[in-house]
């Protein structure tokens, strides 16, 4: 019998072990790793600055100096690692992997002193090129649910997304609101794509730069308080992209407004259509419910953890995992440590 200790706190920190915490804050756990930069997955970040060291992926360590400025530049305690490599925390060993959610998602996987293998998935897309191989994982349960099943790819959606601005533009300037990572591959669609100008905020921009600098091909995008922005606006034909921070009209006078969903819209149609002006798509770098079983079935865990503070599935999932693949799954709960015997 081997007890796999695992847990996930009420704040959504993933405990691996009793080192290394992922995605919030622990007071006892010596080391943090922060697989992306979205906001639910950033709980007291500012905290773990003053009281841990924080592993990261070197894009993600490039846009949080981005978005927070600052010292994190000079920080020690913030160390970038190479994917695939393995970092040694005393008698422990820390590698991660691309999770292929956005630019610099990582997996983790954590080898205790004891032979141990834990894991965490993150948000993840499927397939992915490599799977961490664990013996025990906390797994996102965003699309746990067997009703999230899509019956279109995502190159689908790509095609039906520029289709959608280029026919939209005709009518006027398109609003395109996501979070951070969906609105920059929706950016490299468009600036291949689309003949038309493309703005957004300063602190899109900058973020935009990272992902220019680790490879991504994005064309010119003008900011909105630029001489050149203001002038673009003023003649009715380009698309603003509006991410974390931006603020977005009360009042849309003219334009469509298109929002990126890292939800499903509908399974047989990724376009939603609200009013003539008002359109969902369900551009995603989520794994759907079949693309999560078969993550968990590539990593190998023989007892999982589902994620029960992001999603909103994870009852659900942890059933499907026992009935469908055998595997011993629960839900995570505040509070309560889960250590399985197998």
């Amino acid at each position: 019998m081997r007890p796999f200790p695992l847990e996930v706190s009420s704040s959504g920190a993933v405990l691996l072990g009793d080192k290394i915490s992922c995605d919030g804050f622990h007071r006892d756990f010596k080391v943090r790793v922060q697989t992306h930069i979205h906001d639910d997955h950033m709980d007291s970040f500012e905290t773990s600055k003053g009281f841990q060291d924080i592993l990261v992926s070197e894009p993600t360590r490039k846009l949080l100096i981005a978005e927070f400025n600052a010292d994190l530049d000079y920080r020690e305690n913030i160390r970038a690692m190479k994917l695939g490599a393995r970092a040694k925390i005393n008698d422990e060993y820390v590698t991660l992997l691309s999770s292929g959610h956005m630019l610099g998602g990582v997996q983790v996987a954590v080898r205790l002193s004891n032979g141990m293998r834990l894991g965490y998935s993150s948000d993840f897309h499927w397939p992915l090129d490599k799977v961490i191989r664990v013996d025990a994982l906390v797994v996102d349960s965003t699309y746990g649910s067997p009703e999230s099943v899509r019956k279109y790819t995502q190159a689908e959606v790509e095609s039906r997304l520029v289709e959608l601005v280029i026919r939209e533009l005709k009518r006027g300037p398109v609003h395109i609101l996501s979070h951070r990572g969906t609105l920059q591959r929706a950016l490299q669609l468009l600036s291949t794509g689309v003949n038309c100008p493309l703005l957004g905020s300063p602190r899109f921009c900058a973020d935009v730069t990272v992902y220019r600098e680790c490879g991504y091909g994005i064309g010119d995008v003008l900011a909105v308080d630029s001489s050149d922005g203001k002038k673009v606006m003023s003649r009715k034909r380009y698309a603003r992209f509006y991410s974390k921070g931006d603020g977005f009209p009360v009042e849309l006078e003219e334009g469509t407004t298109i929002t990126l969903s890292a939800f499903m819209t509908q399974p047989d149609n990724p376009v939603l259509q609200h009013s003539d002006r008002s359109f969902r798509v369900a551009l995603s770098n989520h794994a759907d419910f079949y693309g999560t079983l078969e993550y968990v079935r590539a990593t190998g865990a023989k007892c999982v953890l589902t994620d029960n503070t992001r999603g909103g599935h994870a009852i659900e999932l942890a059933r499907e995992i026992k009935s469908r693949l055998g595997v011993e799954a629960r839900p995570s709960a505040s509070g309560l440590s889960h250590e399985w015997g197998v």
